[in-house]
């Protein structure tokens, strides 16, 4: 059998595209054409001072561009390699303090005080623990032969990573 080429088939996305639309000066009317010189332009003054043409009907205005979109995981896959390059720390120093003063208040009223150097220690091994398993959880996601992270691959990584259930 001989190989033919077949043409690319182009989906529409739903209505189709706006061509631009430039504003066309009006005709005169044959009322017009056939009037004294004066009365059409004081007709043609005062419609224009109105913010109409001459012919009555609003000025359009201008099409807008809409604003650039990306395909959907370009960004996700730019963040992604952004994220991988740099060192610092994902989460704000100041609300991961905040809650964990928080949570040593509620646990013990005798623990008031923090160092930063421990602060900042406990929000490393944080950060770190999270990554971790957001790793183990995409691996169970593609082994389930999809994309997205769903609640069931966090809980099965955390079971299957021989970590504390809590």
């Amino acid at each position: 059998m001989a190989r033919t080429k077949h043409p690319a088939v182009r989906k529409s996305k739903g209505e189709p595209k706006k061509k631009l639309q430039f504003e066309r000066s009006p005709r005169p009317s044959k009322a017009q054409r056939t009037g004294s010189a004066s009365t059409s332009a004081t007709t043609r003054s005062a419609a224009t001072a109105a913010g109409t043409s001459a012919a009555g009907t609003p000025r359009q205005q201008k099409m807008q561009r809409k604003p650039h979109r990306f395909r959907p995981g370009t960004v996700a896959l730019r963040e992604i390699r952004k994220f991988q390059r740099t060192t610092e720390l994902l989460i704000p120093f100041a609300p991961f303090s905040r809650l964990v003063r928080e949570i040593t208040d509620f646990y013990s009223k005798d623990v008031s005080r923090w160092t930063l150097e421990a602060l900042l220690a406990l929000q490393e091994a944080a950060e770190y623990h999270l990554v971790d398993i957001f790793e183990v959880s995409n691996l169970c996601a593609i082994h389930a032969k999809r994309v997205t992270i769903m609640q069931k691959d966090m809980q099965l990584a955390r079971r299957i990573g021989g970590r504390r259930p809590w």
